[in-house]
């Protein structure tokens, strides 16, 4: 998802070429795939090794897991570093970014210090970033390269193939629930609801991304990338249910994951009659990432000063962004 999002940027600037790693192979047009797991260290040197001045690498890869489940931190890190050394080696690598998130400050274990600023400690636990922070820092030191590290907070993509979208969710959640006449509420609790939060655009991101891979005053500094607004569901939760011509509900304590079992009858008859892109309900979206997205009773809100100071100025209003989501999945008749 992110990864899409850099390439294209860096196709609208012109003068790249790119080259895209995943382990299953994309056809995407002007750009080079290379099917490669990142995990396989030999498969890594041999694969990347082979390729000829490298000059930029924009990391965005995690491993796998379960949502929920803990991330493994030991595999992360080996990924990354797999990928560093094999092409470092090569004398040209000029510059990493990394993409990391707003985990660093703790912002999932409880309410702490706000605004969350790049030089605040690092959280309490075990955590994937901190190891991939530490080994870019060691090896650019080592090899002669910068890198940058960026930490936005609950990417947005108008992309409809993309489940763990907190967009997506919503929009499918709104239109099962005008199709059984019933209001959009809040699948949280009152202060979940009037809790402050924040969003990353990743066409914003991948503008802020490659603005810190170019630009010196970016060098092997961390910078939090978020849209600008923090607003609260309580904020948001009427336009949505205006966008989807149904009235706005109240916070409930239920979860979507629950509430969506037994629903896809209800969605087949929409996809029927409205000629909808067939789909299931568990697939279409991860219904417990959404419950985590709207679980935190607390504000959490990233400052933007440090990039702002540094040159990158571009915000993005929320409400906005979401309604040409909406948009976009109804183009695509993800939703009638």
């Amino acid at each position: 998802m992110v990864g899409r999002a850099i390439a294209t940027r860096l196709a609208q600037l012109g003068g790249w070429e790119i080259i895209g790693i995943a382990r299953k192979s994309h056809a995407v047009p002007g750009l080079r795939w290379l099917q490669l797991d990142l995990t396989d260290a030999g498969a890594c040197r041999r694969e990347l090794g082979a390729l000829a001045a490298v000059t930029h690498l924009f990391y965005a890869a995690r491993y796998d897991h379960p949502e929920g489940a803990t991330e493994s931190v030991d595999i992360n890190a080996a990924m990354l570093a797999n990928v560093v050394n094999a092409l470092a080696a090569g004398g040209t690598l000029a510059h990493v970014n990394a993409v990391h998130g707003s985990k660093y400050y703790g912002h999932q274990l409880g309410p702490l210090k706000l605004p969350m600023e790049e030089s605040d400690p690092r959280a309490a636990g075990a955590n994937f970033y901190f190891q991939q922070e530490d080994f870019l820092r060691d090896a650019a030191r080592r090899r002669g390269f910068s890198y940058t590290i960026v930490r936005p907070h609950t990417f947005c993509s108008p992309a409809a193939d993309t489940p763990r979208s907190i967009g997506l969710a919503i929009a499918v959640y709104a239109t099962i629930q005008r199709e059984l006449g019933l209001p959009l509420d809040f699948p949280g609790n009152d202060r979940a609801f009037r809790a402050r939060t924040q969003f990353t655009d990743l066409a914003l991101l991948a503008r802020a991304i490659a603005w810190m891979a170019t630009g010196p005053r970016c060098a092997n500094e961390a910078f939090n990338i978020v849209n600008g607004d923090n607003p609260s569901w309580s904020e948001l939760w009427r336009g949505f249910a205006a966008w989807f011509g149904i009235k706005a509900g109240a916070p409930r304590a239920f979860t979507l994951a629950q509430y969506m079992t037994g629903k896809q009858d209800v969605w087949d008859g929409l996809v029927r009659r409205h000629a909808l892109r067939a789909s299931r309900l568990d697939a279409l979206v991860v219904w417990p990432y959404a419950a985590y997205v709207f679980k935190p009773e607390w504000d959490i809100i990233s400052s933007m000063a440090k990039a702002q100071a540094r040159g990158f100025n571009e915000t993005v209003a929320t409400p906005a962004m979401f309604a040409r989501q909406f948009e976009r999945y109804r183009a695509e008749k993800i939703i009638p």
